[in-house]
């Protein structure tokens, strides 16, 4: 999708309008416009396979995506079933990054099943690759059996000649996985194998770029440096935003928000506040992002008093599975979005609180930690003189 070509549009046969093939380079306008329809369903399942998986290309994706369908719909019993498997895969995928997860592990279900009736392991480790991040938190033993099962898949593959887009999913996935189980020392590891490996240059690096660096965010959020973790989480804000990511950029920026409030720098708090809220996100259902694994997402908020009540729910979350860093940054994060919704006194309770509740928690140092942004608190509104 990033080489362009000026040429002329050749005349359409396939569903698509035709400002969709400008971009296009003129060998794969000429696939997609190919009078047979299993070529025709090929190209457009790799412009959709060449879009990352932001929530900004979910609208793009589903318009291919119903071009596929259509054209496959044509092929009835003559569609080859490596295709239905590949429709299924990328349907799977944009319903994921759409947040969409019940719907999209029913698509990867079906396309695992259609990749092993067509003998395609490489496809098969795809679809769990691609799966593996977004179950891993709320259902880890299936995903457990996800991950022992692309790991016998990529045993019986032959080592590729150099890394394609297949091998940074499968090391996303790892270190999704580690960060899920909270094996610190493992998704270092993984991180570092996946600096290591040199992917092709589009799109789809970027996006892999931005979820690395919310895994090394998380890293040194669960290692209590909160100068790295938040160096990590404004290069993914800015990744999310040159992709016009709102959904994704929404979290980073709250979770930015309440790293600057743990500072006591309140002014840099209300300012990633006002920004989290500002653009409305794309994704219509709250999912935690997988490889940053903090119990927070305030994609739906469309004010600062709404981002309020979902921290709020974070807060609870995080208590309930015992995550002592979701916990810190979801209640410094809604201390910033009570100020940014001008409610001070407010954000001081809510801390207060939150010190409170901490003292239950596995890790000691939360408490005062939360205690110590009251008193910054304090100081900023000038009640408690330094």
């Amino acid at each position: 999708m990033s080489q362009r070509s000026t040429g002329s549009v050749p005349p359409q046969t396939a569903a698509v309008p035709a400002e969709w093939l400008i971009e296009l380079q003129p060998l794969m306008r000429s696939r997609i416009l190919s009078a047979d329809q299993a070529v025709s369903a090929e190209a457009m399942l790799d412009v959709v396979d060449r879009l990352p998986a932001f929530s900004s290309y979910i609208a793009p994706a589903s318009g291919w995506l119903a071009a596929v369908r259509s054209a496959v719909g044509r092929l009835g019993d003559a569609c080859p079933e490596r295709t239905e498997a590949r429709m299924l895969a990328a349907i799977a995928r944009m319903a994921f990054a759409a947040r969409e997860n019940a719907a999209a592990l029913a698509a990867s279900e079906a396309a695992l099943t259609r990749a092993a009736g067509a003998g395609d392991l490489d496809l098969q480790v795809t679809v769990l690759a691609q799966r593996i991040p977004f179950m891993a938190h709320n259902a880890p033993v299936p995903t457990a059996r996800d991950v022992r099962a692309m790991d016998a898949l990529l045993a019986q593959l032959p080592p590729s000649l150099m890394p394609t887009h297949r091998d940074g999913d499968v090391a996303l996935a790892r270190i999704a996985w580690a960060g899920a189980t909270g094996d610190l020392n493992r998704l270092r590891l993984e991180l570092a194998n996946f600096g290591r490996l040199r992917l092709p240059s589009d799109d789809r690096l970027a996006f892999s770029a931005f979820a690395t660096s919310l895994a090394l965010a998380q890293l040194h959020l669960r290692a209590q440096q909160r100068g790295p973790a938040a160096a990590a989480l404004i290069q993914a804000a800015n990744l999310a935003d040159a992709h016009e990511a709102t959904s994704e950029l929404a979290n980073v920026q709250a979770c930015i928000a309440a790293i600057a409030a743990q500072a006591g720098d309140f002014h840099a708090a209300v300012a990633h506040a006002r920004s989290a809220v500002a653009a409305p996100g794309a994704c219509r259902h709250v999912h935690p992002d997988p490889w940053l694994g903090l119990p927070i997402d305030i994609c739906q908020a469309r004010s600062a008093g709404e981002a309020v009540q979902q921290l709020a729910e974070s807060v609870l979350r995080a208590q309930d599975v015992g995550d002592a860093t979701g916990f810190l940054i979801a209640a410094t994060a809604m201390a910033a979005f009570y100020l940014a919704d001008q409610r001070a006194m407010e954000a001081l309770d809510g801390l207060n609180e939150a010190a409170e509740v901490a003292k239950g928690l596995s890790d000691p140092s939360i408490a005062p930690a939360i205690r110590q942004v009251a008193e910054s608190l304090l100081r900023h509104l000038g009640i408690l003189k330094a």
